[in-house]
């Protein structure tokens, strides 16, 4: 075969079938503004570490600097870093040195999604993943059947809720209160609603009384302490009298063996029994000041569980106060549902998304038409459009037939 067939041949080919070998070949991806890099130069360790490159498009490295890496790939950069440091240290051969990016530059995404912003990027990444990162598209408020119903059962279960909360804020606020009695339930109040006070009420009583039984447990506890104080201190009168008596025993005792009127040895005996009392006098004293202690813990313990239950009464009425704001804007929400669906035809038709890609070429902002498997890179710009259609012959969200009427909704970025 000559070289004139070949060329030929292989021309043919190229135009056919486009080099799928050559079609393969990346360009490698080139460093920008926001990237994060980790570099790792061996046997040297001050340069190895995680660095961005600025706004300037450059990265701050420890002994060489600022080394330009904007529009370089990993691979360009490393081998930059290698001839720096050899120049800068002198070397005799270039160090090795990796560099790979941690962290990429941002991607932006805006239009008919919901949540627009920016986010980071992630290798591999496809339009259909930036769009389900920001949440989906965006179906620009419109109605449809399915939302009207989800809108109804929101708003009947929101309203049912809202009923028990505040039944409970009513029992909740007279704990805290600290009523005695629950408060009567409103003569216009449906048959659910005053099946839900009576609930509330039987709570009530229920708390109430578990309440006054520890509460008068306590006060026993209290009276039982003062009867023993008052029999201790009662002891101790009693004691004393006998130690007034005995003192008095010994006294005389002692003036007898003076006088060798008595033996000695009946000293002791009336001087063991003094010391007897006066050791029990001691012990009943320690004994009513260990009762007062309890008296004065367990005082404490009746004004803590007053407190408890005014505090957990306002802690709860606070998170009943959030459940309940809650609740009603859930019923607003699906009142504008069901306002709009009434006044506007149901759309139930949307048109294919449109995808279109801003991405920087060279320092000029292209816009490219994409697709859902259309792959993004780092710093893109992904607009999401999408038009809005009117439901098939004029349904409305009551399920009635519209005539003559025609509703367009396109929303541009």
């Amino acid at each position: 075969m000559s070289k004139v067939f070949r060329f030929s041949f292989l021309a043919v080919v190229t135009a056919v079938i486009g080099f799928p070998f050559m079609a393969e070949a990346q360009e490698p991806y080139r460093l920008d503004s926001q990237e994060r890099l980790r570099v790792h130069v061996h046997e040297w360790p001050a340069l190895t570490g995680e660095f961005v490159v600025n706004a300037t498009g450059t990265l701050n490295l420890p002994l060489i600097g600022s080394v330009p890496a904007k529009g370089l790939s990993t691979a360009e950069l490393a081998s930059d870093i290698s001839k720096r440091l050899q120049e800068k240290a002198k070397l005799g051969e270039p160090p090795e040195a990796i560099v790979d990016i941690t962290q990429y530059r941002p991607f932006y995404i805006l239009g008919n999604v919901e949540r627009p912003g920016v986010y980071d990027y992630r290798p591999d990444m496809l339009v259909l993943n930036a769009v389900a990162i920001a949440g989906g598209h965006y179906r620009m408020g419109w109605a449809t059947e399915r939302d009207v119903i989800a809108a109804r059962g929101q708003s009947l279960n929101a309203v049912a809720q809202l009923d028990q909360l505040k039944a409970r804020e009513v029992r909740v606020r007279a704990e805290l209160n600290g009523d005695e009695t629950f408060p009567a339930t409103e003569p216009s109040a449906s048959a659910r609603v005053a099946q839900i006070f009576e609930q509330e009420r039987n709570l009530f009583k229920s708390r109430l009384e578990q309440h006054r039984n520890n509460h008068h447990a306590l006060g026993e506890s209290l009276n039982f302490l003062r009867g023993e104080i008052e029999s201790l201190e009662g002891q101790i009168v009693a004691a004393k009298k006998q130690e007034v008596s005995i003192k008095k025993e010994l006294d005389d005792t002692r003036s007898l063996v003076e006088r060798s009127l008595a033996p000695a040895p009946r000293i002791l005996p009336i001087e063991r029994t003094l010391a007897q009392f006066e050791r029990e006098q001691k012990e009943i004293a320690t004994a009513i000041m260990r009762a007062r202690q309890q008296m004065t813990t367990i005082s404490m313990q009746r004004q803590t569980l007053i407190d408890e239950r005014r505090s957990g009464a306002l802690t709860e009425l606070q998170t009943l106060e959030g459940q309940r704001k809650e609740l009603e804007q859930q019923v607003a929400t699906a009142a504008n549902v069901l306002e709009s669906s009434s006044s506007q035809e149901i759309a139930d038709v949307e048109s294919e998304p449109k995808y279109t890609i801003i991405r920087n070429r060279n320092g000029t902002p292209t816009e490219i038409s994409a697709k859902e498997t259309t792959s993004l890179q780092p710093g893109d710009i992904l607009k999401v459009i999408r038009a809005h259609q009117p439901a098939p012959s004029g349904k409305t969200a009551d399920g009635a037939r519209s005539e003559n009427k025609t509703t367009t909704v396109v929303q541009t970025p």
